[in-house]
């Protein structure tokens, strides 16, 4: 009896498992619709913004001109509107895009450009720190456009076999200062590194890097399918593009190392210096370093 018992318990609890989610009721769908606006809204406090979902939309009043997006999908749009001018308007456009990352940077950078936007000094995100980078980490853009009060932000990254691209409008009564401040605190704060991307058939993983006074360097653990030598020959071509000029090249053992001269954004004359050494079969140590020599 036990035993019939326990199959009969069983049983229903598999026919529970085996029946199909109840549909949302309207009431179901506006309680959770209004917790996202919420949700959405509660960094400026309980009150005082109101927000817009537009699922699979563009917002039909942008707040500065848009840059077409490239091919993909369109997730949609989240607008804020704040009822006093303490609060920022904003808005938020999410999609995904079978681009590379690297391809939709290029296309986001060339539309903003021809639309009249103007990137800010000392454009942030990771892949503005100069150095070795990620082919997945595409970092982020910040833009702005003066006359408007409009400030523009893009974020790329890489995930599920798709580009995921959030874009975010801000309108900002203080832009003038926050353009102040970024040039300011831009001065010699900043890494004078050229951004390196893995060419074809690598992979890298960035391991740290730092400095200052006109010194800085990048270091990361590079597998590719290329010797020491081509590898070397890759990324000098983005150096070469970056304005570095080659000096001279060495091979002792399984390091090679190659001597650059550049002139940064101050017009000093500096020392690059980049060096792999290969740890074992098609993986590397890599290191990327500028030298200011003070007299």
């Amino acid at each position: 009896m036990n035993r019939l018992t326990s199959l009969l318990a069983l049983l229903a609890v598999s026919t529970t498992f085996a029946q199909p989610s109840p549909v949302p009721s309207p009431a179901d769908l506006a309680r959770e619709r209004e917790l996202t606006q919420r949700a959405l809204g509660s960094d400026y406090g309980p009150s005082g913004i109101q927000v817009k979902l537009l699922v699979g939309q563009l917002p039909p009043q942008p707040l500065g001109p848009l840059p077409g997006l490239p091919s993909g999908r369109l997730v949609g749009s989240v607008i804020r509107t704040s009822s006093g001018p303490e609060l920022p308007n904003s808005q938020t456009i999410f999609f995904d895009s079978s681009a590379s990352p690297a391809q939709v940077r290029a296309g986001l950078q060339s539309a903003l450009k021809t639309l009249g936007w103007t990137p800010f000094k000392g454009d942030f995100g990771p892949s503005q720190e100069g150095g070795f980078q990620s082919a997945e980490d595409m970092g982020s853009l910040a833009y702005y456009r003066l006359e408007q009060l409009v400030s523009f932000s893009a974020y790329i990254g890489r995930a599920g076999g798709m580009t995921q691209v959030t874009l975010n409008l801000n309108k900002n009564r203080n832009l003038r200062e926050e353009i102040q401040f970024r040039e300011r605190s831009d001065a010699g704060s900043r890494s004078n590194l050229p951004v390196l991307r893995p060419p074809g058939g690598t992979t890298v993983q960035p391991s740290g890097g730092g400095g200052g006074g006109g010194s800085w360097s990048s270091f990361a653990s590079v597998q590719s399918s290329l010797n020491a030598v081509q590898l070397l020959d890759a990324y000098g071509v983005q150096l070469k593009a970056a304005g570095w000029i080659p000096l001279n090249r060495s091979t002792t053992g399984k390091t090679v190392t190659s001597l650059w001269r550049f002139v940064d954004q101050d017009k000093n004359t500096l020392t690059g210096v980049l060096t792999l050494q290969e740890t074992a079969p098609g993986r590397y140590s890599a290191q990327l370093a500028s030298l200011a020599f003070r007299n």
